[in-house]
């Protein structure tokens, strides 16, 4: 039994698009107004409140109260799956780790600079523990499944099909994260497009993405006070070969988990994908 979509409005891409950019420069300009060194050593509390604003923008314009909210987690308990939930996240970890070795093994053999330098990069974006898991763990999961599935992929969707819809948010939600993360977020994207058609509930990949960024962030966290007082460990031609075999072997186990789960769940996407007219995508949330 489904509650009733149709309470939630419909969000349109380019509005939203928009809305984002000025609340980025808005914020921004304010706290530079204010103190600049506010905005130089807080990056990530800065993103924080960007992301929240922007949650609630989308919260109103989807037309989201208590009550709805309420209707939406009683639908969530009654349809969550804790295992296939594990699976998927264990599924994308060792997509996401097994991506990450390839590239890193690739780019050592064509610039070992480089490599170092996309090795260290994450490193910078954990300077505020506090203000990173919730940037990380919770901000960004919201934010990111509300517009990439509830606004991105919805609208392409109705204005194409389901294929196009789940092509085409998933690149953009890689595109825009770190450079060794793309390959590994764009599947990402593509399991949780599945998941939102199967279950009709956006906190279904929501608890997939939360459950994601707190494991993959987890050694980041610990290591952050250690990695502040010592040099980080540099890669050497070396580690190419190491690497490319690791990350082959860790990126096909992924991938067969990963054509096993779209198998198992083929009928949801091709239900909608070739009858769009049996939902309307209006009326998802």
């Amino acid at each position: 039994m489904f509650i009733r979509k149709e309470e939630f409005n419909e969000v349109k891409i380019i509005p939203s698009i928009l809305v984002y950019i000025l609340l980025s420069f808005g914020v921004s300009f304010i706290l530079l107004s204010v103190n600049r060194e506010v905005l130089n050593n807080n990056a990530n509390a800065v993103q924080v409140i960007i992301d929240f604003s922007f949650i609630l923008f989308l919260f109103y314009k989807l037309g989201v109260n208590l009550t709805k909210i309420q209707n939406l987690i009683n639908d969530y308990l009654r349809k969550i799956n804790i295992k296939e939930i594990i699976d998927v996240v264990f599924t994308q970890i060792v997509i996401s780790f097994g991506t990450t070795l390839l590239i890193l093994g690739i780019i050592c053999l064509i610039n070992i600079d480089t490599a170092n330098s996309l090795n260290n990069a994450g490193e910078d974006v954990f300077t505020n523990t506090i203000a990173s898991f919730i940037l990380t763990v919770i901000s960004a999961p919201i934010l990111e499944e509300l517009f990439f599935r509830v606004v991105l992929f919805k609208r392409i969707s109705k204005f194409f099909n389901v294929y196009i819809g789940m092509i085409l948010s998933s690149l953009l939600f890689g595109v825009l994260h770190m450079e060794l993360a793309i390959v590994g977020a764009v599947i990402f994207g593509f399991a949780n497009c599945i998941l939102y058609l199967k279950y009709r509930n956006i906190l279904i990949p929501m608890t997939v993405h939360f459950l994601n960024n707190f494991l993959v962030s987890i050694p980041t966290f610990l290591s952050s006070d250690s990695a502040a007082s010592s040099d980080a460990e540099l890669l050497s031609q070396s580690d190419a070969s190491a690497y490319l075999i690791l990350g082959a072997i860790v990126f096909i186990i992924g991938m067969i988990l990963f054509i096993r789960f779209i198998v198992k769940n083929r009928k949801y996407i091709e239900r909608d994908a070739f009858d769009n007219k049996t939902y309307n995508f209006n009326k998802l949330l």
